[in-house]
């Protein structure tokens, strides 16, 4: 049942594929090692670096193209400040507003783009790596 799930989020994953362009790697959490697959980027306007690993068994995706919400989380070969530079400098050019940032143990930086708010977060994950959490919600609406 659980392989059944696993290859069912992999071919929605191919099929919501060819948003973006650069391709990253795809952790399947039932190999170890470098065992990656690679697909496109599933997430459609969210900078991911191409040696980046989504770690599908942790992330959620809802909806398709750049209306998506959802939780991408990555494995990735940056270290911390590195990660936080990248983000910091290349959400703006997917259309993403900087509201605020805080660089620490563990970095947030949060981002709108009209009617959605997205929060990255980064922290340490070995020597020279880091856990990448991006996470996307509509953003509340006053009345």
């Amino acid at each position: 049942m659980k392989q059944n799930f696993r290859i069912g989020l992999l071919a929605s994953i191919l099929i919501l594929a060819g948003c973006a362009a650069a391709p990253s790697k795809v952790a399947d959490p039932a190999t170890e090692g470098d065992d990656t697959i690679f697909v496109p980027n599933s997430f459609a306007d969210i900078p991911i670096a191409a040696n980046d690993a989504v770690d599908i068994e942790n992330s959620l995706l809802l909806n398709t193209g750049a209306n998506w919400i959802g939780r991408a989380v990555l494995k990735s070969v940056q270290d911390v400040d590195t990660a936080f530079a990248y983000y910091q400098s290349n959400m703006a050019t997917s259309g993403w507003v900087s509201v605020t940032s805080v660089q620490s143990k563990v970095s947030v930086l949060t981002f709108e783009k009209g009617a959605r708010v997205a929060t990255v977060q980064i922290k340490e994950s070995g020597r020279r790596a880091s856990y990448i959490t991006v996470t996307v919600s509509p953003r509340d609406v006053a009345y």
